[in-house]
């Protein structure tokens, strides 16, 4: 209750200019005790085809920024702006998010896009740290003003001592692309790991001796049929 009142009080103060609204929440979160949690999740090194709730359990997580890139894969604003926003998230992989909302799909982020966010046209970029919206661009960026904002709202969280959160959310394990992964070869090569093995001439066949009902054949399984059983089961 008193925490309530000491917050009315300053309130008046910052009404009247006496001090301002910025100093009268610094104000009261030093007396009230309140402040930001010290846990912090890390961010992930990629561009992250985000649905709605995708979105939702980032924008909840503390100390990470997280950014909301609003395209459309038909416009070209939006294609030179991807791969700048790639290197950023390469770049800022331990403190970033960068969730790419898909507005030119119908479907449940396309309208939360224009419901939530009023998202009208493409790009748009909305910066998001503990909860709260810190910055917005529109329009494709230039490698300069991108650099800025990274830098500027993750120096917090660099600077800062953090317990590390435990757990996934959509996009951390998506690190690296199946592409990424696979390695090309010559016809013929085979896995990592698997040799090739001469078969012996006289080896025994493996199912030798099991019953053909437990091999899922019939009697007649397994032999081809010449023309003339063929002509019969015809008639």
């Amino acid at each position: 209750m008193w925490k309530n009142a000491l917050s009315h009080s300053l309130g008046l103060i910052c009404l009247f200019g006496v001090v301002s609204c910025d100093q009268v929440e610094s104000m009261v979160s030093s007396v009230v005790g309140e402040s930001l949690p010290v846990e912090r999740r890390q961010g992930i090194s990629r561009v992250h085809e985000a649905s709605a709730s995708d979105v939702k359990l980032w924008l909840a997580e503390p100390n990470v920024l997280v950014v909301l890139d609003f395209y459309s894969s038909t416009s070209a604003p939006c294609q030179a702006l991807s791969p700048k926003l790639d290197a950023m998230a390469k770049k800022y992989a331990e403190h970033s998010a960068i969730m790419e909302v898909n507005v030119g799909r119908p479907g449940e982020a396309a309208t939360m896009a224009m419901n939530e966010y009023q998202i009208d046209k493409v790009p748009v970029l909305k910066f998001f740290l503990n909860g709260k919206e810190v910055a917005e661009l529109r329009g494709d960026q230039s490698d300069e003003v991108l650099e800025s904002a990274f830098s500027k709202y993750t120096t917090g969280i660099v600077e800062g001592e953090f317990t590390m959160k435990e757990g996934d959310l959509p996009g951390s394990n998506s690190q690296r692309t199946v592409e990424d992964m696979m390695v090309r070869g010559k016809k013929g090569d085979l896995a990592v790991g698997i040799t090739r093995v001469r078969v012996p001439k006289d080896a025994k066949e493996v199912t030798e001796g099991l019953p053909k009902d437990m091999l899922g054949l019939s009697s007649d399984a397994g032999q081809p049929a010449t023309p003339a059983s063929a002509g019969k089961s015809a008639k």
